[in-house]
């Protein structure tokens, strides 16, 4: 009943938020995007806006080729366009005498150029982004959500196939950030070493933020499972500054104050250093949260990540055709009580830190009507875990006890170069745009891990299983990685375009070669409703991260089992860690029979229709299916009788299944109004053991034999809605809605092995309904303070965070943990 009263609440209060967003904006504004003909931005062009004979104001483009007209009356304008060394170029016409924004984009061409005619354009024709559209977020909007995302990866789960498992890693498409590539500015910025994403850069130095579950432009690789986007932002023409969040949360608890719950503020400060020719952008952030793990006792329940995060980046303008673009990243953390939950009190986790730093530097050049793009970067990982004691490890189905068991200290480290050459468009049967490149990296991995004894007892406190190790020695890894790719985007017609290409990749540490051809369609079927189907299919090929070549450096195992009187029963068995040789053929890889040969790849292949039902409101409808195979995955070899040796074996044939169908539907009338509906339907079913469970930062205890089964980030249903709506009087309100199906989980038993068939229950379903209620209030034309409140799970839905699965334990089957009804305060400041 709880439940249905839930979501009817939900279901009245985004109808009501969606009536708002019908009405008519009372603020008129023209948005104007200036480009040249490589579709780069061209800064310093002066705006001219008119009505008639008389002008009405005038503006300056930014490094990004922005300008904006805003507080503009009802009618019909024209825009004037000039820079020195460029074609003027005017746009008349531009109507807002339906009081509805506008927003339009204007190409200017060198006044030399062949071509005596300027494109303009209010909106990119849709079948110009070809089979690969990803889907993204403003992020202007989602920083005024609930839940205040701090970096990109925390907006990440407001997009349809993102999640969250339970441990605070992102699920993309059913798979961990490991089988999917981030890149910042087009540089590649995960962590050599894990795969892992790391603390990614601040949500406030966020131009624009996009996923790619399907790109078939032969430019993007070194992913199995998606591609995040991120493209920074830029100092503008004129300084301004906002801090967000500057004052701390403090935690209350009946009435009382129990110290401080989180600090988070926020600092962006950007403008020219050298006006027309440099500029500057810096985004900050320091961290301090306690996480609160409700089912262990205060105060002994707090996770804390405590860091700063910093981002800047400088632009220099050397010319109307020539940009660089330099960007320094540092983003160092510490972790206590990393792994704390529901079965993991305070001393059996670990603390940990971390050190991210990131170089880049973009060289822009255009030469003749081609573009070459040059991206160089600089990454290092740093890393250290450990336990909080010596004692052993002891797992019972109640719960562990002792010690974090894993140790280990790494630093990473890769520097890339990434050169990539778009030729001017030509004609020949349509029109083709040609784009070559490659991709160059030299990456190290250096660290040791250490080991702990874990013991396993039953529900009487007896040892059953003792697991030691011994061995283990410190590890330096090194590869080399090359890649070359060719692509043609070619426009058929006005209403018909084509991506084809093909992308090689040699992963020096593996000894293969990889092919992966790629080929995407977009046909506007019926030009006048705006309809376009796109489809298309392609191979990709996941990175194998250096800590898989590193594994036959880890401590190996000592198994021994005991009887109900503590004796010997069987072992001790000694278990050594090592690569397996794949064998199996396959048609686009080619690779020499050695040890550690390994070469994951997807066949991925989609379909999808887009269909804008009205002016604002926007309709997409896919279906994706992707095959993997050659997953890298821990496969046990049992003992020799003779000698009591067996082996941990990673093996390059793990195989997994993903399917989803996405509905999703976008309101959105400007920058203050916008609302984001999606449902996804999926299936993930693959080989359970991960080679990531084992080898990541904080490795599961326990490896269990492998098996094909639902995948533990399976999720079949999930409902999101979230939106930013302009309230009467200043106010505005930003819900999110979010429903989805449990996840699924495995029945133990008391050697904490599978019991029937794993993942095949699932916990119960979740749904929460957060919202954030936020006012501007200006001090002075200057100065602007934005008081919000928000509040979470407003219906106070039973949302389980854990459950008693081991059927030794006698609470076995009971759900539990719950995050209620809770509010935060919040007071920006923007300058």
């Amino acid at each position: 009943m709880m439940r249905l009263r839930g979501i009817a609440c939900a279901a009245l209060l985004l109808s009501r938020v969606a009536a708002q967003a019908a009405a008519p904006p009372v603020d008129l504004s023209i948005e104007v995007a200036v480009v040249d003909t490589s579709n780069q931005p061209v800064a310093g062009v002066r705006i001219e806006l008119k009505t008639g004979q008389v002008m009405v104001s005038s503006a300056v483009t930014d490094p990004r080729g922005h300008a904006r007209f805003a507080k503009l009356n009802p009618a019909r304008y024209e825009i004037a366009a000039a820079k020195e060394g460029f074609k003027a170029v005017q746009k008349s016409d531009v109507d807002l005498s339906r009081s509805v924004p506008a927003s339009i984009e204007l190409t200017l061409t060198p006044a030399l150029a062949r071509r005596e005619s300027v494109e303009v354009r209010d909106t990119a024709t849709p079948v110009d982004q070809g089979g690969s559209a990803p889907s993204d977020l403003h992020v202007h909007t989602v920083t005024q959500l609930p839940g205040r995302p701090a970096t990109a990866a925390d907006a990440l789960p407001l997009l349809p196939g993102i999640v969250r498992d339970p441990g605070g890693g992102l699920i993309l498409s059913a798979a961990g950030e490991h089988r999917s590539a981030l890149i910042v500015n087009s540089a590649d910025v995960t962590d050599p070493a894990t795969g892992q994403f790391g603390l990614t850069v601040p949500i406030d130095s966020v131009e624009t933020l996009n996923f790619y579950q399907t790109p078939f432009l032969a430019e993007y690789g070194r992913f199995g499972a998606g591609l995040v986007s991120v493209e920074t932002r830029r100092g503008g023409d004129k300084w301004k500054w906002e801090l967000n969040d500057p004052f701390p949360d403090f935690r209350i608890r009946s009435y009382h104050m129990e110290g401080l719950k989180d600090a988070t503020p926020r600092l962006n400060v950007e403008g020219p250093l050298i006006a027309g020719k440099l500029y500057f952008s810096e985004g900050l952030e320091y961290e301090m949260r306690d996480t609160e793990v409700f089912e262990q006792p205060f105060p002994y329940n707090q996770k804390r990540k405590e860091g700063f995060n910093s981002f800047a980046q400088f632009d220099w303008i050397a010319s109307g055709k020539h940009l660089v673009t330099a960007t320094i990243h540092v983003a160092p953390e510490r972790l206590d009580f990393a792994t704390l939950s529901a079965f993991n009190p305070e001393p059996t986790t670990p603390d940990a830190s971390t050190h991210n730093y990131t170089v880049t530097l973009a060289d822009r050049l255009t030469i003749g009507s081609g573009l070459l793009e040059n991206t160089f970067s600089a990454t290092r990982f740093d890393a250290r875990v450990w336990g909080l004691g010596s004692q052993d490890l002891i797992m019972t189905p109640e719960g562990n006890a002792g010690n974090y068991y894993a140790q280990q200290g790494r630093y990473a480290s890769r520097l890339g170069w990434t050169p990539v050459f778009t030729f001017g468009a030509c004609n020949w049967l349509g029109t083709h745009t040609f784009k070559v490149g490659s991709y160059m990296a030299e990456s190290t991995d250096n660290g040791q891990v250490t080991d702990h004894p874990i013991d396993i007892q039953n529900s009487a406190s007896q040892l059953i299983e003792s697991i030691t190790f011994t061995g283990g020695q410190p590890f330096r890894r090194w590869d080399v990685e090359y890649a070359f790719f060719g692509q043609d985007h070619w426009m058929v017609t006005p209403h018909l375009a084509l991506d084809l290409g093909v992308r090689t990749e040699s992963q020096q540490v593996s000894e293969n070669f990889r092919v992966a051809p790629r080929a995407g369609v977009a046909w506007n079927v019926f030009p006048g409703a705006g309809t376009v189907i796109r489809a298309g299919f392609g191979l990709f090929y996941d990175r194998v991260p250096l800590n898989v070549y590193a594994f036959n450096q880890y401590p190996s195992r000592v198994i021994t089992l005991f009887d109900a009187n503590g004796q010997i029963s069987a072992g001790p068995f000694l278990y050594q860690n090592g690569l397996g040789t794949v064998n199996v053929s396959y048609p686009f890889v080619f690779q020499e029979p050695v040890a550690g040969n390994f070469s994951p790849r997807s066949a991925t292949g989609s379909l999808q229709i887009e269909q804008p039902l009205t002016k604002y409101l926007k309709l997409r409808v896919g279906y994706m299916q992707s095959a993997s195979s050659g997953l890298v995955i821990m496969n046990t070899v049992a003992p020799d009788p003779a000698t009591n040796t067996g082996a941990y074996l990673l093996s390059g044939t793990g195989q997994s299944r993903y399917r989803q169908l996405e509905v999703t539907a976008r309101v959105r009338l400007n920058d203050s109004r916008e609302l984001f509906f999606s449902y996804v339907r999926s299936q993930a079913r693959g080989d359970l053991n991960d080679f990531n469970s084992y080898l990541g930062s904080f490795p599961v205890p326990i490896v269990r034999d492998n098996q094909f089964s639902n995948l533990p980030t399976d999720l079949p249903n999930r409902f999101l809605a979230w939106g930013l709506i302009r309230l009467p009087l200043g106010f505005r309100i930003a819900p999110v809605f979010e429903y989805r199906g449990g996840l699924p989980y495995a029945v133990t038993d008391a050697y904490q092995n599978y019991v029937g068939v794993p993942y095949a229950n699932r916990f119960p379903g979740f749904v929460s309904l957060d919202s954030r209620f936020s006012k501007d209030i200006k001090v002075n034309p200057k100065y602007t303070i934005r008081p919000s409140i928000s509040v979470f799970n407003l219906t106070n839905h039973f949302n389980p965070e854990a459950l008693h699965g081991n059927i030794a334990d006698p609470l076995y089957g009971l759900f539990f943990g719950q995050r209620g009804r809770r509010f935060t305060a919040d007071l920006d400041f923007v300058f």
